[in-house]
């Protein structure tokens, strides 16, 4: 088993390992009768477990939310269990006492049973993501990267010029949209992940915008985003041959002319040459 030191410098990639580790962390401490020692690692050790996740998957800003203020909630009746165990009161009020303690428990049960949710969901969505193959019709590592990091940039320059919002505000949403570039930008993109950022920031934008009497910056934002999820999609597309033979029922389709067309396209022209040739080949045999 690793150190707490191997924890923490642990790339936040490893998601698989930081969750482990946490895991055991958290139950460790409870065994342990959630010791003080133990207590001065606990912000950390959430942070980097968090951190990962978010690496791992998209959760989205509520859940996030929702769960650093449970362990708000389990650190604030941490330090009124522990108070108390150092008062003389507690033996002269020993239901008080009680009364902390399966306080106390039940707040660390629910920050438990939301990592393990948290750990879970970021499980599924992964594995769900990489089943998504379609016969490799769509492969987004081969989309415009540059492109997308145009448009998003863009729409960063335009939050900055915004004039409504207040500079905490552009600052929220601009590093949010700065971590889908980092993203983008990695070997290996998650982009479950990359495209749940870039969506709810325009949904957010737009939000916003409609607070603000239609400010057309923001909405500007707004479309710079949704026009970068189309550059994903327009670009994701993988035209060979093979894979369109193997994804459609070319027969069943009606616009068989873009098919075709997609067909011509010199990188395919090759491929579709030697399928005609082996097709001629039977009939005439």
């Amino acid at each position: 088993m690793i150190t707490f030191n191997d924890f923490i410098i642990t790339e936040e990639e490893d998601s698989k390992k930081i969750s482990e580790f946490y895991l055991d962390f958290l139950s460790e401490f409870s065994s342990k009768g959630f010791s003080f020692d133990e207590q001065l690692k606990l912000k950390g050790a959430a942070g980097k477990f968090l951190n990962s996740i978010d690496r791992a998957t998209y959760i989205g800003l509520a859940k996030k939310e929702q769960y650093l203020d449970l362990l708000d909630r389990f650190q604030k009746e941490l330090g009124h269990y522990r108070r108390g165990e150092n008062s003389a009161f507690r033996t002269i009020f020993p239901n008080l006492r009680k009364s902390k303690l399966i306080r106390l428990q039940d707040a660390f049960q629910e920050l438990y049973s939301f990592t393990l949710e948290l750990i879970n969901e970021a499980t599924k969505n992964t594995m769900y993501f990489d089943d998504l193959k379609v016969n490799d019709f769509y492969k987004p590592d081969n989309s415009n990267k540059t492109k997308i990091k145009e448009l998003i940039e863009e729409a960063i320059g335009l939050i900055m010029d915004d004039r409504s919002l207040t500079e905490k505000s552009k600052k929220n949403l601009i590093e949010y949209l700065e971590k889908a570039v980092k993203e983008l930008e990695r070997e290996r993109v998650n982009w479950n992940r990359f495209l749940g950022r870039i969506k709810e920031t325009a949904i957010v934008l737009g939000a916003l915008g409609s607070f603000a009497a239609g400010t057309s910056t923001l909405f500007s934002a707004q479309e710079k985003l949704e026009q970068a999820t189309i550059v994903v999609q327009k670009t994701s597309v993988n035209f060979n041959f093979n894979v369109l033979n193997a994804t459609f029922n070319v027969q069943n389709i009606q616009h068989i002319g873009t098919i075709n067309t997609m067909l011509e396209l010199p990188e395919n022209k090759d491929i579709q040459d030697v399928e005609e040739i082996k097709s001629n080949e039977e009939n005439n045999n």
